[in-house]
């Protein structure tokens, strides 16, 4: 029975504990195991583009000239409404008539007051000449010269009130015959508040009748959580549009102690109109800041408030200290990993793996 075996087991050309030149070869060959850092994947840090180093809410203010409100300074009732809502206006242009009674009364007390004040100036004049010949006596001159003075101001006095309601010299005659005092809009932007009606009457000083809103120069607030680098660049982003790149107007000098933000202020690069109250986001473009990479979150190992990561070597890896500027999800802004290094994706797991813990 045991001829018959080996008698096989020759045939097969196959005899225990033997092997071919071919077979020792192939072995040879064979890979390695795999070693324990097959734990982690190995990533090369990737530069910043399209990664935010922080951002935050923002809102357009209003420019100056982008938004007023109309009202009446003195008591008056609305006679004519000339615009509504949704209506552009341009600066000047007349969205009320109101009746002001005390605007008519001043009106009228100018024209009474700079008619005695000319015909009192030609009587001064008058005198004047007489006097020069010795026929005019000084009491007639004095009296003269008050009467012009009383004018004057009683004249600059009324003028003064209509000033108050927006008028000048060149209104009062239509004002004094009971005419309407219009309300003109100080900026060009789109009506978007009417609240006067016809006939109404309304307080002075009180609630407005129009409100108009504009498009300014584009003035941006918003408030970080985090200081900003110096070398900081920004960008406006807005619903379905490309990010528009920002310049930084001012910075609060100290951190509000209501919640901990710094307030900031930003104008486009490029001059752009921006309706007030317009929202957005603000992002601290982190490609502008010098060594900044992103790597995995998983890749950085925090010990003893150092972070590092692991840097593959031809004996293995070591370990690479580096400053962490944010984490945004999976994936975290750093400096310090070299534009040539390759690191650990889970730093973790490849410890683990390697017993180094």
């Amino acid at each position: 029975m045991k001829h018959v075996l080996l008698h096989t087991l020759l045939l097969l050309g196959v005899v225990p504990g033997c092997a071919s030149p071919k077979e020792e070869a192939a072995a040879t060959a064979r890979p390695e195991a795999p070693r324990p850092s097959s734990a982690s994947a190995w990533v090369q840090p990737r530069p910043a583009r399209g990664v935010p180093l922080t951002e935050a809410p923002a809102r357009v203010l209003a420019s100056p000239e982008g938004a007023a409100v109309v009202g009446v300074p003195l008591r008056a009732s609305v006679s004519r409404v000339a615009v509504r809502p949704g209506q552009h206006v341009k600066k000047g242009h007349v969205l009320m008539e109101v009746l002001m009674p005390e605007a008519v009364q001043a009106a009228g007390r100018h024209q009474a007051a700079t008619l005695r004040r000319e015909a009192y100036a030609r009587r001064r004049e008058q005198l004047l000449a007489l006097q020069s010949q010795g026929m005019a006596r000084l009491t007639e001159l004095a009296e003269a010269e008050t009467q012009l003075a009383e004018a004057r101001a009683e004249a600059q006095a009324a003028l003064a009130l209509l000033a108050v309601a927006g008028l000048n010299a060149a209104d009062t005659a239509a004002v004094a015959r009971g005419g309407p005092v219009p309300l003109r809009s100080p900026v060009e932007g789109i009506v978007t508040e009417v609240s006067g009606v016809l006939g109404e009457t309304r307080e002075g000083g009180g609630a407005p009748l129009v409100r108009i809103m504009g498009a300014g120069e584009g003035l941006l607030e918003a408030r970080f959580a985090r200081p900003l680098p110096a070398e900081a660049r920004f960008e406006l982003v807005l619903p379905g549009e490309a990010p528009l790149p920002l310049k930084e107007a001012g910075r609060a000098p100290a951190m509000d102690s209501r919640d901990g933000t710094t307030a900031a202020w930003f104008i486009p690069e490029t001059p752009r109109a921006l309706p007030s109250g317009l929202t957005g986001m603000v992002r601290v473009r982190a490609d502008s800041l010098p060594g900044v990479r992103v790597i995995p979150a998983r890749a950085l190992l925090l010990e003893s408030g150092q972070a590092e990561v692991l840097v593959r070597t031809a004996a293995g890896f070591r370990r690479q200290p580096v400053q962490v500027l944010a984490t945004s999800g999976a994936e975290a802004l750093v400096r310090g990993a070299g534009e040539g290094d390759v690191v650990a994706a889970d730093a973790g797991a490849l410890l683990l793996a390697e017993g180094a813990r």
